[in-house]
């Protein structure tokens, strides 16, 4: 580790600790007016070390280059000292550079951004990601890291804005399984990304209309098995799982992970599968039903 960032590392770790005992000692409350005055001087005194920490903080970032500029805000929203950043720790630093979002938008915010930018499917933020997720922060901004580094980096460290003792503690519970989250949503992009899907999606989608209806699906399944009964029953269940919004039709995620589905419980590795499957859903059979006689056929059983 580099002497700046070591220095950078123990001020920013010490200007956190009197923040807290600042607002400890702040929040006592005074027995008597000899006990004010003298809970007032021990504020006073913490809020002169805090300033003199931040003083200290800005004059270690003054002569670091861009790279150990973002070194620095990645150890400082890097919490637990792991080196990666969980959604729970982006979050946190995402609410103080913002300070327009609550704990809930934030955590939601963050596991979009992680999912979007990890590469390596841990589910959280290595550095290099961490620096493709800033880079295209900047770029949004029209700006970059160059001129937002400081300004990033004092907010994190100096805004009061953030998570409070509960969130904290109640994020550190649900950092785990938000990670598994991650990846999970991080498996099913990269199955939504694989052309063989967008192509029976599209197959399934007979009207064009980015959805797939019950009846669609009934018509998908039964090109596909032969079995009408087994695929309204399929369809069914389809919607019962994956139609998260009431909608009564699946987008394209949902489709995903009904294929996905699918495919688990037949048994098949998935490029078998997918490939079987795209090939009998394409399939211009003559004697395939046309979906009004499907919509007769489904209303009589």
């Amino acid at each position: 580790m580099s002497e700046l960032r070591s220095s950078f590392k123990k001020t920013a770790a010490k200007h956190n600790a009197y923040k807290v005992a600042a607002a400890s000692k702040q929040a006592q409350a005074p027995q008597g007016p000899s006990a004010f005055s003298r809970i007032s001087k021990d504020v006073i005194k913490m809020q002169i070390l805090l300033l003199s920490m931040q003083l200290e903080l800005l004059e270690d970032l003054e002569p670091m280059n861009d790279e150990e500029k973002l070194q620095a805000l990645f150890d400082v929203l890097d919490k637990d000292g792991d080196g990666s950043l969980s959604a729970v720790e982006l979050a946190d630093g995402l609410r103080k550079i913002r300070g327009d979002v609550d704990f809930e938008q934030s955590i939601a915010l963050a596991m979009e951004r992680v999912a979007e930018f990890d590469k390596d499917g841990d589910g959280k933020f290595q550095l290099s990601e961490f620096k493709e997720y800033v880079d295209t922060l900047c770029e949004a901004l029209g700006t970059n890291f160059h001129e937002l580094s400081e300004m990033l980096i004092i907010s994190v460290v100096f805004n009061d804005v953030g998570n409070d003792a509960v969130e904290d503690f109640t994020a550190s519970l649900l950092d785990e399984d938000i990670t598994a989250a991650i990846q999970e949503e991080e498996k099913l992009r990269k199955f939504m990304d694989d052309e063989r899907m967008v192509v029976l999606f599209h197959l399934f989608d007979s009207d064009m209309s980015g959805s797939v209806s019950f009846q669609e699906v009934v018509m998908g399944i039964y090109k596909i098995t032969e079995d009408l009964d087994g695929a309204a029953a399929t369809a069914v269940a389809a919607l019962l799982l994956f139609d998260d919004d009431g909608s009564q039709t699946l987008d394209y995620a949902q489709f995903t992970k009904f294929i996905l589905q699918l495919i688990a419980a037949a048994d098949m590795p998935y490029n078998e599968a997918i490939f079987s499957l795209t090939e009998a859903a394409a399939r211009d059979d003559p004697e395939t039903l046309t979906m009004e006689e499907l919509n007769k056929r489904l209303s009589s059983m």
